[in-house]
């Protein structure tokens, strides 16, 4: 007999990946500075620009994959029913599709705004992610930064996630588990941005009773990004540090309402064509009950110490950097 999924073993797969994810940075780290003593101080740099697809494939598979399995074999969850592996229609799957692009907008809109606010007091070290210089590896960045994220991480999220948390009610798992996606990042810069994207991603997947909108949600969104690095490839410089000017930041924020309004057209659509799709499950308790509740639970509490001890370690870093702009 099938067992349910359970906030609290939720709570402690994230928590696993959490430490799974940090003793592996302090791991990588650790060679790279090994290696720097070997073959020079530039080296340390170089190390993770060259082992970046290998890292994350690490990260998708072996940090994320592989627990999520085992924790599903072990406590004897319905595969089909935890990660609703449900058919995706035709029409609210091209409607994702054409949400895509305005919601990619809105996030980095937010994304924007934060590391604008951030630059003021010190250098923001841009992304080593490669940027494809032909089909072949254009082709080879799609299955690293599209398809095994909307694979791993949608199993994770929209699956354990927010299956478990949907015993607190449909709605609100949706933005528990949102926060939680934002969170998973482990990046401050990033938090606006992912937390909005899970909030689409959710909805998607409550709406269709369907892990398949999730994913393609999630692949539609990075694949974008990936097909517009390999398109601006010959315009595009490689600054160490992010810079926004004002220009930029506001251009942004248009271009971010804009596609905010958009998304509200599309998902009144959405929200017709899936009628009848959605299996809602009512709320146990007000939202000061699920705060107490999620917050007091130690691997929550667990998981948020971490996150804020990055957090302060890359404010650290950025301040003692010196700012971007004055």
């Amino acid at each position: 007999m099938h067992k349910k999924s359970t906030i609290t073993g939720a709570n402690k797969l994230f928590l696993l990946f959490t430490v799974l994810y940090v003793v592996f940075q302090i791991i990588l780290a650790f060679m790279a500075v090994i290696l720097s003593f070997i073959y020079g101080a530039d080296y340390y740099e170089r190390f993770f620009n060259e082992n970046i697809y290998n890292i994350l494939l690490t990260n998708q598979y072996i940090i994320i994959l592989i627990p999520v399995i085992i924790y599903m074999l072990v406590n004897k969850l319905n595969f089909k029913e935890v990660f609703r592996l449900n058919k995706l229609d035709v029409l609210p799957a091209l409607l994702i599709v054409l949400m895509s692009v305005p919601a990619l907008f809105a996030a980095s809109m937010l994304n924007t705004i934060v590391v604008y606010l951030f630059q003021f007091i010190g250098n923001i070290p841009a992304q080593p992610i490669p940027v494809p210089g032909n089909l072949k590896e254009l082709l080879a960045g799609l299955f690293v930064i599209a398809v095994s994220p909307a694979i791993c991480e949608e199993l994770l999220h929209r699956g354990i996630m927010l299956s478990a948390y949907e015993n607190r009610g449909s709605m609100k798992a949706v933005v528990i588990t949102a926060i939680i996606f934002g969170f998973f990042h482990f990046d401050i810069t990033n938090l606006l941005g992912a937390t909005f994207l899970g909030l689409l991603i959710g909805y998607y997947v409550i709406r269709t009773n369907s892990i398949y909108a999730g994913m393609l949600a999630h692949f539609m969104n990075n694949a974008i990004n990936e097909f517009m690095l390999y398109f601006s490839k010959d315009d595009l410089s490689k600054p160490d540090f992010i810079t926004i000017p004002e220009t930029e930041l506001f251009a942004s924020i248009v271009y971010g309402i804009g596609s905010l309004i958009v998304i509200a057209v599309l998902i009144a659509v959405f929200y017709r064509v899936t009628e009848g799709k959605a299996k809602y499950k009512p709320p146990v308790s007000n939202v000061k009950g699920d705060l107490v509740s999620i917050l007091t639970h130690w691997p929550v509490i667990s998981v948020l110490v971490v996150y804020i001890i990055i957090t302060m370690l890359f404010i650290s870093s950025i301040i003692s950097a010196g700012p971007t702009l004055k």
